[in-house]
């Protein structure tokens, strides 16, 4: 790390988790102090680390599979790691914590399927009613409509801190189970990230892959069901999806 340029968001956050040396630290401090763009990025992340530990804060206390303790003991020590791979685990402890609730949930459930078909086919394709979203800034206005057709109180979550912004609502009244909704938001690229919501069938899931070209993830919890893509990183889709869960619930 040489410059702000070269200070990518694992560092960020290994910064702001006290995870790196004195050296690299002092690195990244001088970095943040000089480039304000960079400061506004450690800002965003220490929000989003606040609002995490205030939506999961008490099922961190709860304890661990003993099974899952075991298997990440059986697990060969790797000769290297880099602050990508470091990235990966935080992703995956947040995963574990929310699964901690859902963990009976997630061993009779497979991972999503036909919603995930619906909601590309709704991405691809369309569906129902279009509303434009001129301002990004009104989103909220339609919180009443989303939760009406979920019949779920929520809100629209705000990607911002992530550079997507809302562009588009699609109502999609012929979802089976019930209406859905596809929330379509656009970055300055004007790459589209899609997130369908649909009311839960009552199961926890949580699941991450490829498909169709996009980065899918899919978050459900015993109310909402939510099916996100985008052209995105892993990395990327991590941050996406915790600020999409915990801006439509809070």
């Amino acid at each position: 790390m040489t410059g702000s340029t070269n200070i990518r968001d694992e560092d960020l956050h290994a910064f702001l988790d006290g995870a790196l040396d004195a050296a690299q630290a002092r690195v990244v401090a001088a970095a943040i102090e000089a480039d304000p763009a960079l400061a506004a990025r450690l800002a965003g992340f220490r929000a989003d680390k606040a609002m995490l530990k205030k939506a999961y804060g008490a099922v961190a206390d709860r304890p661990v599979p003993d099974h899952w303790l075991a298997l990440a003991r059986s697990v060969r020590p790797q000769p290297q790691r880099t602050w990508r791979m470091v990235g990966s685990i935080a992703a995956l402890v947040l995963v574990a914590l929310v699964g901690v609730t859902a963990y009976r949930a997630l061993q009779t459930n497979p991972p999503a399927g036909d919603i995930v078909q619906t909601a590309l086919a709704v991405r691809q394709n369309g569906s129902g009613q279009t509303i434009v979203v001129a301002d990004a800034g009104t989103a909220s206005q339609y919180n009443a409509t989303i939760s009406a057709i979920l019949s779920e109180q929520v809100k629209t979550p705000n990607l911002g801190r992530m550079g997507y912004h809302l562009t588009a609502i699609q109502i999609d009244s012929k979802a089976p189970g019930g209406g859905a909704v596809e929330l379509q938001y656009r970055n300055r690229r004007n790459r589209l990230f899609t997130l369908y919501l649909h009311r839960s069938d009552g199961n926890a899931r949580f699941d991450q892959f490829e498909k169709s070209g996009l980065r899918i993830c899919i978050w459900q919890d015993d109310r909402v069901s939510m099916v996100m893509a985008g052209d995105v990183s892993t990395a990327a889709m991590q941050r996406l999806a915790s600020l999409a869960y915990t801006g439509l619930i809070l």
